[in-house]
């Protein structure tokens, strides 16, 4: 056998070398990947419905759309979400992917619901690109950058976080690698291009804008710098070389704040003063929610282990979390080619790359492990959520170690008998572990989730998911799933090693490892399935005659949803409702409606001061007729099963006010505003004193209406004979700027989180009108750096056409 190793080595006539030193290898071997891909998709691609994402269905359809209205009808971009939420501002706030240029044209030039999906599509596709020219950057050949890219784009990391509709890790993943391999060339040569190109693919991941995976690109960009410092210094044992890189590597970062300003200086600061996440959302608990436990960790090599949350017979998820419509895992030959490429390939970056891997595993198992206590430490974790997302960073490892494998598969011979040992392991030990897991789950399968459950998860078995089903009933339940994914698992492995060994042992030709290239493929085509499913949304968004009914009253009046309150297809349909769906909203009215749980949203005088004239609730839900005060509740449309309850206890939008109370400190308005007895009609609640003098009572024909109501401005006609104070009932934000009679007047913040305007007797108008500074700054330094960016690599063009007339 040693012998047979020895002498391994790929023939110079060989059919594969010969195929991979045509210029059509690459088009054609993504050409065929594409095609799978194709038919992976296919039921979204050959069909006119969207792709279905849990996200994507309760808000980010009803975010985009606002952008493209916005688009379209004005040529600007909205500033302003008015419909949840007492409202909220757009940009600072984040909705989704405002300014991310590679999903610009899917929303703007095809249907919103097809072109979500066909920018999540193309993403997954991008991915295996970039992946294959990273490896390309680290000196491997097509076949096995091939390799690479094809576990980068078919894991199922990436895949499944269609299901839930997460886009912007979606996006984050795919460009990752290019941050690697702009990092390398950096190093190599034409450092001021190659770090511009650097702050400019981490400039479009901030633009994602998904802050959180944002933030571990970063550490991931520092770290392998770093690891190249390191190198260069032990390679040169001197401090001098290492001054250039290092500052073109900090230049980059610098690039990349600043061509993301337009979204990321407004965003940063909401985040830190005026989201709930800069306080409540914090914390050790936060921190560690939504991370990876044991069952997901073993998804590494048994995908279908811990199961996952979708409504398909066979398979239920019995992990720890409340539920999981993703998956962690990253294919089980991924994990078998990056064992040959960590065991046997004589790279040094492998040790990085396995180092990063090891980090992002313990790290996405949050309170898992001890080390979190360690990760806690680091800055701004306190406030990130589901470590779990971190975990892009293990299967990018792994996928450029499966290139090193492979690489060394096609072109090293194994010296000496420790290396002929490690490549026999390496090959063989993964399908060794695979046959007996998948024989010991076949023999004693309940015995074995017995066995885990006693070592991992002790409450499985007390853990209620359902009416007399616990956690271990659906793990029990999920037992078939598990067998198969063992006997695939082997199976591939089997499959892989055989060829790898054919070719090594010179059986066969290297065309044998093209086998090797396919079956990642063929294992992600059965399992990333699942998480591909499509939602006709004229059944979702669609108006009916209960939507038609209220975007017809008059006035502006919220709705609540009794049955679904955190739904977004209501705004979708330009209905204002009282909460919504966002998790960004503005720390006072998160606080007013009682934070993350929403518990004060039944409160009757919560409920008149927002102005909710319309109840939503199921025919058999029954409310006491005086819930809200003296006026009796009646029902104003019936739909199926749902009824529209009218409360015309609520106040108007805009209303006139002669009293007031002031208190500093708004936490300590909210029970006033919950509890007290006080005519909140009458009686408004401020922090600071308004500055004129409030007159009580007042003429019989004092009022006030709502003339006009953009996106971003707000017209109010007023008639007062006295000094008042102007209520509306809207979400108070230091971005909108007010005016009485086109003078410029204070916006006070009423009730602890909404507007109040003093307006003195005889004022005709008040116009609300939104301009927010931080983004103006924002977008000003965008602009400038993309005109510095456009310049270098004009520069460079113009430098490398000259170059070539030469």
């Amino acid at each position: 056998m040693a012998k047979t190793h020895k002498s391994s080595k790929p023939r110079s006539g060989d059919a594969l070398t010969r195929i991979e030193s045509s210029r059509w290898f690459t088009p054609i071997g993504f050409l065929i990947v594409f095609l799978a891909l194709v038919v992976m998709f296919g039921s979204f691609i050959f069909s006119d419905m969207m792709l279905h994402g849990s996200d994507t269905l309760s808000a980010g359809f009803f975010f985009r759309s606002l952008w493209v209205d916005s688009i379209t009808h004005t040529g600007g971009l909205p500033q302003w979400n008015p419909y949840i939420f007492g409202g909220m501002p757009y940009i600072e706030a984040f909705h989704g992917d405002i300014f991310y240029p590679l999903s610009y044209l899917f929303k703007r030039f095809m249907p919103l619901a097809r072109g979500l999906g066909w920018s999540l599509f193309w993403h997954i596709f991008l991915a295996g690109i970039c992946m294959y020219f990273t490896a390309r950057q680290f000196k491997l050949g097509k076949t096995a950058s091939l390799m690479s890219g094809i576990c980068y784009m078919f894991a199922p990391y990436l895949v499944s976080l269609v299901a839930p509709g997460h886009d912007g890790k979606i996006f984050v993943t795919s460009l990752f690698p290019l941050v690697i391999l702009f990092i390398e060339r950096g190093f190599e040569q034409r450092p001021l291009l190659n770090f511009s190109l650097l702050g400019l693919v981490l400039g479009a991941i901030i633009l994602s804008p998904h802050a959180q995976m944002s933030y571990f690109t970063l550490w991931a960009a520092g770290l392998y710098t770093l690891f190249k410092l390191i190198m260069l210094y032990m390679d040169t044992r001197k401090v001098t070389p290492l001054i250039k890189p290092a500052s073109f590597a900090g230049y980059a970062v610098v690039i990349a704040l600043l061509i993301s300003a337009i979204q990321f200086y407004p965003g940063y600061y909401y985040t830190s003063h005026f989201s709930p996440r800069a306080d409540v959302k914090r914390g050790w608990d936060w921190a560690t929610s939504w991370s990876m436990h044991a069952e997901e960790a073993a998804n590494l090599v048994i995908p279908e282990f811990s199961g996952v949350s979708a409504n398909r017979p066979g398979t239920a998820y019995w992990g720890k979390n409340a539920f999981k419509d993703n998956s962690e895992a990253v294919g089980i030959m991924t994990i078998f080619a990056g064992l040959i490429g960590l065991l046997c390939a004589k790279r040094r970056e492998k040790w990085f790359f396995f180092g990063l891997s090891l980090f992002a595993l313990t790290y996405g198992l949050g309170a898992s492990t001890p080390l979190f206590q360690l990760y806690y430490l680091i800055p701004q974790v306190a406030s990130l959520r589901a470590p779990s997302m971190i975990m892009v960073r293990f299967y990018f490892s792994f996928a450029l170690l499966a290139g090193f494998g492979l690489q060394h598969v096609l072109a090293g011979k194994e010296e000496g008998q420790n290396q002929v040992k490690r490549f026999t392991w390496a090959v063989w030990g993964l399908p060794g572990l695979m046959l007996l897991l998948a024989l010991l789950f076949t023999a004693a399968g309940r015995g074995m989730l017995d066995t885990w459950c006693s070592i991992f998860y002790s409450d499985a078995a007390r853990t209620m998911i359902g009416q007399n089903v616990t956690k271990l009933d659906a793990a029990y339940y999920n037992l078939p799933g598990i067998r198969t994914g063992a006997w695939i698992g082997f199976l591939l492995t089997a499959v892989a090693a055989g060829s790898i060994w054919l070719y090594r042992s010179r059986s066969m030709a290297a065309g044998i490892l093209l086998v090797v290239l396919a079956l990642p493929v063929i294992d992600s085509m059965r399992f990333n399935g699942r998480f591909i499913d499509v939602v006709d949304p004229n059944e979702v968004f669609a108006s009916n005659p209960l939507t038609d009914y209220l975007r017809a009253q008059p006035g502006h009046p919220r709705t609540l949803n009794l049955s679904q309150p955190k739904d977004d297809q209501l705004p979708y349909q330009h209905i204002d409702v009282m909460v919504g769906y966002h998790g960004n909203q503005l720390r006072w009215f998160d606080d007013l409606i009682g934070s993350i749980d929403l518990k004060n949203i039944g409160n009757p005088r919560l409920i008149n001061l927002l102005g909710v004239k319309y109840l939503i609730n199921e025919t058999d839900g029954e409310l006491p007729p005086d819930a809200f005060g003296d006026k009796p509740l009646s029902v104003a449309y019936t739909l199926g099963k749902t009824r529209l309850i009218q409360n015309d206890n609520a106040f108007p939008r805009v209303y006139l006010a002669g009293t007031f109370q002031v208190e500093p400190d708004r936490q300590k308005i909210y029970p006033q505003v919950l509890n007290s007895r006080e005519n909140l009609r009458a009686l408004v609640y401020l922090e600071e004193d308004p500055g004129l003098a409030i007159a009580e009572g007042g003429a019989a024909d004092d009022s006030c209406w709502i003339v006009s109501r953009e996106t971003d401005a707000v017209t109010v006609n007023v008639r007062t004979a006295s000094n008042k104070l102007l209520v509306m009932t809207d979400t108070w934000f230091d971005a909108w700027q007010v005016t009485v009679d086109g003078q410029p007047a204070r916006l006070l913040r009423a009730y602890g989180a909404l507007r109040a305007v003093p307006v003195p007797a005889g004022t005709k108008e008040v116009r609300f009108e939104y301009y927010s500074q931080r983004y103006a700054t924002g977008k000003l330094t965008t602009g400038l750096t993309s005109v510095f960016l456009l310049g270098i690599f004009g520069f460079y063009l113009v430098d490398h056409l000259r170059k070539r007339k030469r």
